[in-house]
């Protein structure tokens, strides 16, 4: 199962330990006061915030804490002033990591990124290092149980997706940048269920891990960077096969 398609099943895996301990809360609330300080604090107008205040109500984040996070964005509340910062780097077996951020602290971040990159075998590398290895894409999670492929295939391709990616739990929905928000509209019309969508990254080529150690070794470093609190999302180019995959975990 290749890098990003696999990673998602994993934090998959994740998401209600994250829960539990406010991380998946905190992310939302990053995304949704930084979706507000760039398109504004109006959910009709801002497709970007809409959907970051969707994600919000899945998870049962409380509607106060909803407007919290909006005033946050505008400036009527005081607190952090999130920013977006994308760090690029390599982990074990060469495949090239991309950490997306919302930082309020852009030194802290930094070191504490570095720190994970160094501790399981990998290196935070300069701006440009591996971004070229990726293209910028529409993002939408939908969960198999939800629809079957054949009926996604035609409904998606139908409101303008690119390509349709199926994991272990979840399929992938990939669109141009710019029509990811219409599209996820339009499926969420159709019925279906989506749990996810965001302007993200896709690897143009992928590194195939063959070796089991150097497996877990990557899993470890990937699932560190995930669970940094000013980290909002992980992407790598890798490729495990479902064998190696058993072998380390």
């Amino acid at each position: 199962m290749a890098g990003h398609s696999h990673w998602a099943q994993i934090k998959h895996k994740k998401a209600k330990v994250d829960a539990q301990r406010g991380r998946l809360f905190s992310k939302i609330i990053r995304e949704i006061t930084v979706a507000v300080r760039e398109g504004g604090p109006n959910p009709e107008s801002n497709p970007r915030l809409r959907t970051a205040i969707e994600n919000a109500k899945r998870a049962n984040m409380p509607a106060e804490t909803i407007e919290r996070a909006i005033k946050k964005g505008t400036g009527e509340l005081g607190g952090e002033a999130y920013e977006e910062v994308l760090y690029e780097g390599y982990g074990p077996g060469g495949v090239a990591i991309m950490v997306l951020t919302a930082t309020d602290n852009r030194n802290r971040t930094t070191a504490e990124i570095r720190h994970v990159f160094s501790k399981y075998g990998g290196n935070l590398g300069s701006s440009g290092c591996v971004s070229y290895m990726f293209e910028r894409v529409g993002y939408i999670e939908i969960p198999k149980e939800s629809i079957s492929e054949e009926e996604l295939y035609e409904k998606a391709i139908e409101a303008g997706a690119e390509d349709i990616q199926t994991g272990e739990t979840h399929y992938i929905v990939y669109t141009k940048p710019e029509d990811l928000y219409s599209v996820k509209d339009a499926l969420v019309k159709a019925g279906i269920t989506v749990e996810n969508a965001s302007i993200n990254y896709k690897p143009l080529s992928t590194v195939q891990i063959t070796d089991p150690e150097t497996a877990k070794k990557l899993i470890k470093l990937l699932d560190a960077l995930d669970d940094l609190d000013d980290v909002q999302s992980v992407i790598s180019n890798f490729d495990i096969p479902e064998e190696v995959l058993r072998e380390s975990s």
